[in-house]
Order: C-alpha cells, then structure tokens, then sequence
C-alpha cells in the first residue's frame, strides 16, 4: 500500500509544479515588458537593435508631439568600417534608421545620430548621458526599444542618468510595431529566444553592469 501512495504523492507534486510553472510563465514575460504612459518629454531616444520597427515607434510619438527631437547612438557594426575603406558603398544601420524617420516626415535636422559605436544598451545609454551633461535644460527622456527590452533598457538609462547634475525622467514607450506576445512568450520560437536572452541579460546588469554605470 506505500508504493502506490508514494507514486500518487510524486505525480501530485510534478503536476503541482507544472500548474505553478504555467502560472508563472505569463507573469515572467509581462516583467520584461515596462509601458509607461506617453508624457510631454525633450527628446526621443531610439535604441539600435531590432530593425525600423524601433523608429516606427518614435516617429508615432514624434508626430503626436511627445518630443520635438529623435536621438539615437550610432551602433557597432562588426567589418562596417573595413568594407567602406575599400570603397564599397553601403548605408550603416544608424543611417537607415534615420532614413525611415526622414522618409515618414521627420525633419533631418531633428534626427541625431550620437557617435559612439555601441556595442550594447549601456553603451548608448553612457553616450547619452554624456550628450546630457552640455545640455542642462533637458530633464526628460523618451526610450523606445522592443518590449522584451524595455524593462532593462528602462533600468540602465535610470541608473545611467542618475549620476548627473541635473534630475532627468526616464519613460519608456516601445514600439507597438513589435510581435512580442509576453502573456505567451514560451510559445514562439522567436518570443522564447528574446526572453531568455532578456532574463540572461538582466542577470548581467544586476551582477556587473550597473556598477559601471
């Protein structure tokens, strides 16, 4: 009579801990995902990644007068500089972006491309806080990246921020260009691979990176 109650007892805990990870998993996609409510702000910053969906976002916002300026950090591309040094003739992808804001009605004076080469969202984000600091009368911030990112994007531009002379708010807004379904993130491949990454990156940030921020 103990073998059968010990194997009902184990199938009751694994189904528990099945029902618990079900439950769990909608709440771990929706943590990546900060929303805030659009406000008034100085600038719009796109964060290079993902492709023109980030821009689509910015310029939405743009366009219903959140910003009068889109900024973004001219990113890292690996053997960019190596090909155009022989004479071949490709836009970068910071180009490009600002290409999709010109083409969709933007002035190109309002879209600056900060030098930097980043390599990564604290780096853009160490960028414009430099960008920041000759700039006193700017005191707010709208972030637009993919929402798998704009939680941690979110963070680092806080912390990033918090070291200047001046108070500077921080919302984020991504791009509602972007697929990611966070209620369901472990269903697609594509949503599966952005969330782990995320989850592996926020590790990265609470261990190491926001030290150096």
């Amino acid at each position: 009579m103990k073998r059968p109650k010990k194997i009902i007892v184990s199938l009751a805990v694994i189904l528990g801990i099945f029902i618990l990870g079900r439950l769990s998993l909608p709440a771990l996609g929706s943590f990546l995902v900060v929303e805030d409510e659009p406000q008034r702000s100085d600038l719009i910053v796109v964060l290079m990644g993902s492709g023109p969906d980030r821009m689509l976002g910015a310029v939405d916002l743009f366009r219903q007068g959140y910003a009068d300026a889109i900024v973004m950090v001219r990113n890292m591309v690996r053997g960019y500089d190596l090909v155009v040094n022989q004479g071949v003739k490709i836009p970068h992808d910071s180009d490009t972006a600002r290409e999709v804001a010109v083409q969709l009605g933007v002035p190109v004076a309002k879209v600056n491309i900060l030098p930097g080469d980043a390599l990564s969202t604290q780096d853009e984000a160490i960028q414009v806080r430099e960008y920041l600091k000759s700039r006193k009368e700017i005191d707010s911030l709208i972030i637009v990246t993919s929402k798998s990112h704009s939680g941690r994007a979110k963070k680092i531009f806080v912390k990033a921020v918090g070291s200047l002379d001046q108070e500077v708010r921080v919302i984020s807004c991504p791009t509602q260009y972007d697929d990611f379904k966070a209620e369901g993130w472990w269903r697609r491949r594509e949503d599966l691979k952005c969330g782990v990454q995320e989850y592996l990156k926020l590790l990265n940030f609470y261990l190491r990176e926001q030290f150096a921020l």
